[in-house]
């Protein structure tokens, strides 16, 4: 595929990154230079230095010949412009990053179809998302959802009084409506393990399984069960807003103070939120939290948009004794910092907003696609077509790449834990756990017999991504 992405910044070079490594055939216009030579120094890419929002520029891109335009810039305007100009050029599918709602509603004046935009991504809203999944199931680090939340995908520290340490996995009292499909050591060492292997206190485990199985998940592992009323957000960003509003939109009943340096933009959170306590003030100061009683949170969301703030944030609430902490991620490369200090809850807004948009540059027919935090694995849900090779045949018999398994299947409503004896079919939903190496090679398996990439099957993906 022809892919044109107009802006380089954190989630432009997230996607960019992603496809070049999926082999894809990707232009890069970014006008800010420094940007644009990091794009040029670390991935095999074209880069345009220039403005995205520009017909002649585009050309330049080859946007006659572009199958997907992904306009990520930080101005809402000019990914606007570039998707209404790339409609234009014919472009099946255009993505465009906009962080105000305004443009984004099918009520406003012109509704994104009308502005030439097929999906809307917004990377703050989806973190909310992400941060409320983990403030409702608490004793994970990491929740994903496929098939309409049938089938739930947890990451879990194990603990070292845990039934299912130091036992070989095909050994394991697990119920059979789950599965392990990933497991990391403390040292970041990941392997999707077979039956031999071995889980160690202290690992964290990615289980795969059932969603009504999953829940009751705690009890096995030795983790005291825990749910969350009293929530502290730190920082009054895009994030920390949406994060207080989904918590008031919650049928479970949530307590929220959120914390936010500057006075003028505390006046605006007040006005927009309802039942959350706004209070002004500075996350990183120990005299502060002790005042609003931090200690007595059941969780501290820090999200103030810079990530040593969100460290020391963090740390701070480790101090004070709070259980469940979930930071905000700016940098992949600070990733590391977190787990070393013990803080497994991370959210990385332009990780998720890079899985939303490569699901949709798959041959396979994606219908979700999620990617680990820590960019280990990733988990994807397929529709398996009528003409893959693997239709009619057991698990067993595929040779399937060392790194995938097949951790789930959804037939016909129900939800299946595959063994090696188990067949495929047409129609079924898999969930397929990989490791980034073998999951570029995910078509070989499970894409149509023959599949085609041309303009117009990638109109009638987006028609069936737009029905599911």
């Amino acid at each position: 595929m022809h892919i044109i992405i107009v802006g380089g910044g954190g989630v432009g070079y997230e996607v960019a990154r992603n496809l070049s490594e999926k082999n894809q055939d990707v232009v890069v216009i970014e006008k800010n230079e420094l940007k644009a030579r990091r794009f040029n120094e670390s991935l095999d890419v074209m880069v345009i230095e220039d403005n995205g929002a520009n017909a002649a520029v585009l050309e330049k891109a080859n946007i006659k010949k572009a199958d997907m335009m992904i306009a990520v810039t930080q101005v809402d305007e000019v990914n606007i412009i570039a998707c209404m100009l790339a409609k234009q050029y014919d472009v099946p599918i255009t993505i465009c990053r906009i962080r105000n709602s305004g443009y984004a509603e099918d009520t406003s004046v012109l509704t994104p179809k009308q502005l030439g935009i097929d999906i809307v991504i917004n990377p703050e809203r989806v973190a909310a998302m992400e941060i409320s999944k983990m403030l409702h199931f608490p004793d994970a680090s990491e929740v994903e959802y496929f098939n309409h939340g049938k089938v739930m995908m947890l990451g879990v520290i194990v603990g070292a009084e845990a039934d299912i340490t130091d036992v070989p996995l095909h050994k394991l009292p697990l119920n059979s409506e789950c599965i392990v499909v990933g497991i990391s050591d403390p040292d970041g060492k990941f392997i999707v393990p077979g039956g031999n292997d071995v889980i160690r206190p202290g690992d964290k485990i990615y289980l795969l399984g059932k969603t009504r199985t999953l829940k009751d998940i705690s009890s096995l592992l030795h983790h005291e069960k825990t749910r969350v009323n009293q929530v502290t957000i730190l920082g009054g960003g895009k994030i920390g807003l949406q994060v207080a509003r989904l918590l008031e939109e919650s049928k479970q009943s949530f307590n929220v103070k959120l914390i936010e340096r500057d006075v003028e933009r505390c006046g605006e959170l007040c006005r927009q939120l309802d039942k959350t306590l706004v209070l002004q003030g500075d996350a990183t100061e120990i005299a502060m939290l002790q005042e609003e009683d931090t200690a007595s949170a059941d969780a501290v969301i820090a999200a103030t948009g810079d990530d040593r703030t969100n460290i020391v944030s963090a740390l701070l609430a480790r101090q004070f004794g709070v259980k469940k902490i979930i930071c905000e991620v700016m940098k992949p490369q600070y990733v590391p910092v977190y787990s070393a200090l013990g803080i497994d809850s991370t959210i990385n807004p332009r990780l998720l907003a890079a899985a939303q948009i490569v699901r949709l540059t798959r041959r396979e027919e994606v219908v979700a696609l999620s990617i680990l935090q820590d960019e280990k694995a990733e988990i994807v849900e397929i529709v398996l077509p009528d003409t893959a090779r693997v239709v009619n045949k057991k698990i067993a018999s595929l040779n399937l790449p060392h790194g995938m398994i097949i951790g789930s299947i959804v037939r016909q409503g129900e939800v299946i834990i595959p063994g090696g004896n188990t067949k495929l079919m047409p129609g079924d939903h898999l969930i397929i756990f990989a490791i980034p190496k073998v999951s570029v090679i995910l078509d070989r398996y499970f894409a149509p017999a023959g599949g085609k990439e041309d303009r117009e099957y990638l109109r009638n993906k987006l028609i069936h991504l737009e029905k599911d």
